[in-house]
């Protein structure tokens, strides 16, 4: 999930010489603070080789495997420390939440009830240890769920309707002679592809457009006024300390030939990111995440409204939605329900989705298994009727597509 808001970095040390131990701990701990995390843990792997018992090390591994979303390596490294109790509080709760993504639901309420004795006012913990305790709620069985076979390798993820099929976020080469490696995982860069739909079925996968498509990562889209105008994301390269790449939205449309303009940036920001927008069938309110300062926790969910000709102060969307977590991947349904990802309410595991009502002062709802899992649950859209829809999920190990549709019992019962 590497559009997740958390800034990308670019290539770091490429020539440098690792030929001392203090050099290949100096270089891991720059690779980590610049969240390079693939480099840092090879490096950390090198150092624990050496130095089995070395407590701070084996953390950093567990980090490094969480931020990569790869919770059987972070447990296993975390669980190496919290045997010697060399931890500190906040790695009960790290260790607690990729337990959860493991399926050992058992072990994570005892480490989020460690945790809670430390913390004892932390809504996270307290909102995962509640979903623990009645699992029952988490389960509905509404919807049916199946995976879309798109054939393409790698992640797919975050799709949006569009024409006769749907816009997605691929892996693949960006298009240039040269592949494009991130450092976030030494993956390759991400694209917008659009693939057709064929009653129902996935068609063969293509770019969605060389315009909109950059040689950096292009994310999520929104699309609106009969879809011949879009919002997507893409990162913003800043030259400077890291050289950090947060995410921005950018703007195009498409003309009465079926061509794209060169996409704009919607709003002027460097030192913070925007992305995974969602707008209103209306297209006056979109709504987007945002690690912007004076939020609630990493990310939030903000919106801003289309007034006297232009895109208003984004606001926030405030503490009914947003966690002390992460909040992300905001959408909308036709009737303007807005649905999204979060890590902060507890749930089955890694990112739940969450559908919020109308009513701010009633809690969002758990969207359930099968809708979310152990996995990072994500990016659901709803087709204009509410009777199925597409997510994202990484339940497979993989980010992957999937559709869903409401059951024949619940279709019957809304008939009623």
């Amino acid at each position: 999930m590497l559009l997740g808001l958390v800034p990308l970095y670019g290539q770091i040390g490429r020539y440098i010489s690792l030929r001392s131990e203090s050099s290949i701990r100096n270089h891991a701990e720059i690779y980590f603070e610049r969240q390079a995390y693939s480099h840092a843990a090879k490096l950390y792997q090198k150092i624990i080789r050496e130095h089995p018992e070395d407590q701070a090390v084996k953390l950093r591994l567990g980090d490094c495997y969480r931020f990569l979303r790869e919770p059987h390596n972070a447990a296993y490294w975390y669980d190496h420390v919290m045997q010697n109790d060399q931890s500190s509080s906040e790695h009960l709760f790290y260790y607690a939440s990729v337990l959860c993504a493991i399926k050992k639901y058992q072990q994570a309420k005892f480490w989020y009830s460690e945790y809670l004795k430390v913390h004892p006012n932390d809504q996270r913990a307290i909102a995962a240890l509640t979903s623990l305790e009645n699992p029952q709620l988490l389960f509905d069985d509404r919807f049916e769920v199946e995976q879309l076979s798109i054939g393409l390798p790698g992640s797919v993820f975050s799709p949006a309707i569009f024409d006769e099929g749907l816009v997605f976020v691929g892996e693949g080469n960006s298009g240039s002679l040269v592949k494009k490696i991130t450092t976030w995982n030494e993956g390759p860069y991400f694209d917008l592809y659009y693939v057709p739909l064929i009653d129902g079925k996935p068609g063969y996968p293509k770019y969605l457009d060389d315009k909109l498509n950059s040689v950096f990562h292009e994310g999520p889209a929104t699309f609106f006024e009969q879809g011949n105008k879009v919002i997507f994301t893409r990162s913003a390269f800043n030259k400077g300390d890291g050289d950090t790449r947060n995410l921005q939205l950018m703007i195009a449309e498409r003309n009465a030939s079926g061509n794209w303009t060169s996409p704009k940036k919607l709003f002027y920001h460097a030192n913070y990111s925007i992305g995974h927008p969602a707008i209103n069938k209306d297209g006056t309110t979109i709504y987007f995440a945002s690690n912007m300062p004076g939020g609630y926790g990493g990310t939030d969910i903000y919106r801003t409204d289309f007034k006297r000709g232009e895109w208003q102060e984004p606001v926030n969307a405030g503490p009914g939605i947003n966690t002390a977590g992460n909040e992300l991947f905001p959408s909308l349904d036709e009737q303007g329900m807005l649905y999204f990802a979060s890590e902060g309410r507890g749930g089955l595991g890694g990112l739940d989705i969450f559908k919020a009502g109308f009513n701010s002062q009633i809690q969002p709802e758990n969207m359930g298994f099968p809708i979310n899992s152990q996995g990072d649950d994500f990016g659901i859209i709803w087709s204009p009727n509410n009777s199925f829809g597409y997510f994202s999920s990484n339940r497979k190990g993989t980010d992957k597509i999937f559709r869903f549709k409401l059951a024949k019992r619940a279709l019957a019962e809304r008939r009623d």
